[in-house]
């Protein structure tokens, strides 16, 4: 009965209550005007037309245009207003101002990193020049040098050493998921911060409100903030769905004292650590950064911090102890994060597409979803014709098993081509991972997904001549060993009726 009372009182419930109550006024609108079918049906003829011409003519990915096209036919009238409410990178434009302002404010406190600058790359390796100079044209974030990496297998390789340097911290502690659930995890990590904002250390956590509604009660955010721990949820949603609700932040990143970043693909919950199996074993990765690449992170962090709270946070505050670098160490290689944000063009399709492109011998991804676009299956299948060695490995026990479907239709077209897809059969893969030619990586939070790609805030971390390169190749080939072969045999199996629901589904891809 007390859990009854809770959901009754609870957030969750009372937005879903307004959702049913929207809903409901919409079917008693419908019935209402249902004797004036007639009319209605030339005015949605009209509407129709005109969305479909503001559709045709907007600046967005082709795919997206079909979907919604085929939307605003098919549902009379709402689906033009859905459109101009949830189009693809559809933000108000107070907001999309207010963003970016936020998103780039720091970049003259981060002058300092010209020690580094990116066009000394020109001279040295073009191939390398061209890339980085793209991420760092469309993020203006700068390349760093004296930064250490170490890759992590999985969660819980990384648990230990993320604990102890939590429990170190001294200035301050960092920290944004999509994702954040009740559970030992989330509880070890609470004890810590606890103790921390006793010792005066700084304690913000962002959390996605759309990514942690089911998992994160009021009552457990409310004790975290009766220890001092400053918790915002990011784009919370009051009852109305509004246009910024789909644009979510899906980074994952733990900043400690301007000095070391978590990031890669776990959240703060339990499967993420093996303790619970859900989906059989969950293989993720994590990376752990040491050293100047850390002040990107810093002004992701910040930028969406401020953006949310209305805070005007100095970050200079936050870096100044750490501004003097020794001499460049050109052996740890070149470290690039960078966010991916819907105001501007997806950077993350375009980074991939840039490696795929200029890949030699070969390029290995890991990916839980791969809902690609037309111009990353055509890039993926152009190297693999070409004698790259393409190897995407996905999950073989999906946790949405819609969009497991979903990306099995993309399978046929790309093994035909000579693409070599692999499903991990002993669970869930959650790692975003890539690695090309023994030289260049990329590991964060981007799915290969149209949310990832257009749609939310992402973070990853592109590497070139890192040592942790071979560390992440090695992971593949080991995650391989326990992956199966997905051949013409295996495509040619399916059952009709699944592939028809795949053809449909694949018209809704881009809102997936």
């Amino acid at each position: 009965m007390k859990k009854f009372f809770n959901f009754i009182f609870s957030r969750i419930f009372f937005i879903s209550l307004m959702l049913v109550f929207q809903l409901t006024l919409l079917i008693l609108f419908l019935i209402y005007f249902n004797k004036y079918f007639i009319y209605l049906y030339g005015i949605n003829l009209i509407v129709a037309i005109v969305f479909t011409s503001i559709v045709v003519n907007d600046d967005i990915n082709p795919a997206f245009k079909i979907t919604w096209i085929l939307i605003i036919i098919t549902i009379p009238i709402l689906g033009g207003f859905v459109y101009l409410l949830f189009g693809e990178k559809r933000l108000l434009k107070s907001l999309r101002k207010k963003l970016r302002n936020f998103s780039y404010k720091f970049q003259n406190s981060m002058d300092f990193t010209k020690n580094y600058d990116i066009e000394d790359l020109n001279i040295s390796d073009m191939n390398v020049y061209r890339q980085a100079k793209y991420i760092n044209e469309e993020t203006k974030s700068p390349i760093f040098f004296n930064t250490q990496t170490k890759y992590f297998e999985s969660g819980e390789d990384s648990f230990k050493e993320y604990i102890d340097d939590l429990n170190n911290a001294k200035k301050f502690i960092f920290m944004e998921y999509f994702i954040i659930s009740e559970g030992f995890f989330l509880d070890s990590i609470v004890s810590i911060l606890k103790d921390k904002v006793k010792e005066g250390v700084d304690v913000r956590i962002t959390i996605d409100d759309i990514g942690s509604i089911f998992t994160l009660s009021n009552k457990k955010i409310d004790e975290m903030r009766s220890f001092g721990i400053k918790v915002i949820e990011f784009n919370q949603i009051h009852g109305m769905i509004l246009p910024k609700h789909n644009n979510r932040t899906h980074r994952k990143m733990t900043i400690i004292d301007a000095d070391i970043v978590y990031t890669g693909g776990i959240n703060i919950a339990d499967e993420y650590i093996n303790l619970t199996n859900k989906y059989g074993y969950w293989k993720d990765s994590v990376i752990k950064l040491k050293g100047s690449a850390t002040f990107s992170f810093l002004n992701m962090f910040i930028s969406v911090w401020d953006y949310s709270t209305g805070d005007t946070t100095d970050i200079n505050t936050l870096i100044e102890n750490n501004k003097e670098f020794k001499k460049v160490d050109t052996t740890l290689g070149l470290v690039l994060p960078f966010s991916e944000t819907p105001l501007v063009d997806s950077t993350g399709e375009n980074m991939y597409l840039n490696m795929i492109r200029r890949a030699n011998r070969y390029i290995y991804i890991t990916t839980p979803y791969l809902i690609l676009t037309w111009e990353m299956e055509n890039a993926l299948i152009s190297a693999a014709k070409t004698g790259v060695d393409v190897r995407i490995i996905t999950p073989h026990i999906p946790d949405k098993k819609y969009v497991h479907i979903l990306s099995r239709s993309y399978y046929k077209r790309l093994v035909k081509s000579g693409v070599k897809i692999y499903e991990f059969k002993n669970g869930f893969i959650h790692s975003k991972n890539l690695v090309c030619d023994d030289q260049f990586s990329v590991v964060g939070s981007i799915n290969l997904d149209y949310r990832s790609l257009y749609l939310h805030f992402e973070c990853a971390v592109w590497m070139y001549k890192v040592p942790i390169i071979k560390d992440i190749k090695e992971d593949f080939f080991k995650t391989l060993e326990n992956s199966i072969e997905i051949d013409k045999e295996f495509i040619d199996r399916e059952n009709k009726i699944v592939r028809l629901f795949q053809s449909i589904l694949k018209l809704f891809a881009p809102l997936m």
